[in-house]
């Protein structure tokens, strides 16, 4: 209770009270915050232990092709499941082709399924970036153009030039030889 420290009949001034005590008590058990999961497997299949929360985090740590998969617990007509929503490794395609160049040109034609499974919006060819390497014992200068899709977006074309240093000149690679690809899909950039 405070004390009266000055009282009239026009003012009252109080002063704080002696002692002041504060109670501190837990409280009832809220609900969990997300919570991260890590297994093998998608886990609308899987048992991860517990009945999971909404927006719950899984992470797929199968050695798979669905390593890396990020899902969310979420709610959907027909009852909460378990939603990708990212890969956390994107997806990366390596391979080598035996390419034959003629007049210092060649033509590799890729199946865009081999590189990702496609899914929702078409990929363009600005959704791909290329990086390439010529195999050969001379020094090859070259360049590369990924022409639009074709026929409905099922083909990665990549026409290649190159030029090959023999001697002292430089001349049209007219040979078969071996082009190490790395093919990655990023997001088209913005027409303005």
């Amino acid at each position: 209770m405070p004390e009266v420290l000055l009282s009239n009949d026009d003012i009252t001034v109080l002063g704080p009270p002696p002692i002041v005590e504060v109670l501190v008590d837990i409280g009832p058990k809220g609900t969990r915050g997300s919570q991260f999961f890590v297994g093998v497997g998608d886990p609308n299949i899987v048992d991860i232990g517990q009945t999971p929360n909404l927006n719950d985090i899984f992470i797929n740590a199968s050695p798979g092709g669905e390593l890396g998969y990020l899902y969310q617990y979420q709610s959907s007509p027909g009852g909460d499941s378990w939603v990708q929503v990212l890969d956390i490794y994107p997806t990366v395609y390596s391979t080598n082709y035996d390419v034959t160049f003629e007049s210092g040109a060649a033509e590799v034609i890729i199946p865009v399924a081999d590189i990702i499974t496609v899914t929702g919006t078409p990929l363009v060819a600005e959704n791909f970036s290329v990086q390439y390497s010529v195999a050969h014992t001379n020094p090859v200068a070259s360049s590369m153009e990924i022409p639009p899709l074709v026929g409905g977006g099922e083909n990665l074309v990549i026409n290649l030039e190159a030029v090959e240093y023999v001697g002292s000149a430089w001349s049209a690679l007219d040979e078969p030889v071996t082009v190490h690809f790395n093919i990655t899909i990023v997001e088209a950039p913005s027409v303005s």
